[in-house]
């Protein structure tokens, strides 16, 4: 009996340091900063499905679009110049405005409304209609004052030549 109390003794004592080994490697250090990416990842995604079923309601696409909206631009070092490129959809080059003041640069454009047809009803309507408007803070090599620009096809280019 004492030997086969001791064999339960010996498998019960290597059971438990086997578990509490297990559970020594299971448990990582705390990191707030790996939470912190967790809860970002978490927003992001209550944030994409409140816009998906907020633009497939109908009450929002009745919406006014006349509010100011920030184009997408691409600014890129090409050696002795910057070059920028901004998505202005919709708007009539004597409609951009780019001005320059103290190392900023500032693009605003308007996209008017197309006149509306008489006796034809949408049956849905997102073309943003309304103003853009952008600033960016420019390089401190970056001379201001002899930028060109273009714009074609729906997108403002700028270059703006390094001092020398």
């Amino acid at each position: 009996m004492r030997k086969i109390l001791g064999t339960f003794l010996l498998v019960c004592s290597l059971s438990i340091a086997s578990l509490q080994a297990t559970e020594k490697r299971d448990v990582q250090p705390y990191n707030p900063f790996e939470e912190m990416k967790k809860m970002q990842q978490e927003m992001d995604a209550i944030f994409e499905r409140f816009h998906k079923r907020m633009l497939s309601e109908d009450l929002f696409s009745k919406f006014d679009s006349s509010f100011a909206s920030t184009p997408a631009v691409d600014l890129k070092d090409v050696g002795d110049a910057y070059q920028l490129r901004a998505n202005i959809p919709g708007s009539d080059e004597n409609q951009i405005k780019v001005t320059t003041e103290k190392g900023m640069l500032k693009i605003e454009a308007k996209s008017t409304k197309a006149k509306e047809e008489k006796g034809k009803e949408f049956l849905k309507k997102e073309r943003f209609v309304g103003s853009y408007m952008r600033m960016l803070s420019m390089p401190n090599d970056a001379d201001m004052d002899k930028l060109k620009s273009n714009y074609k096809n729906g997108v403002l280019e700028i270059t703006i030549p390094k001092k020398k």
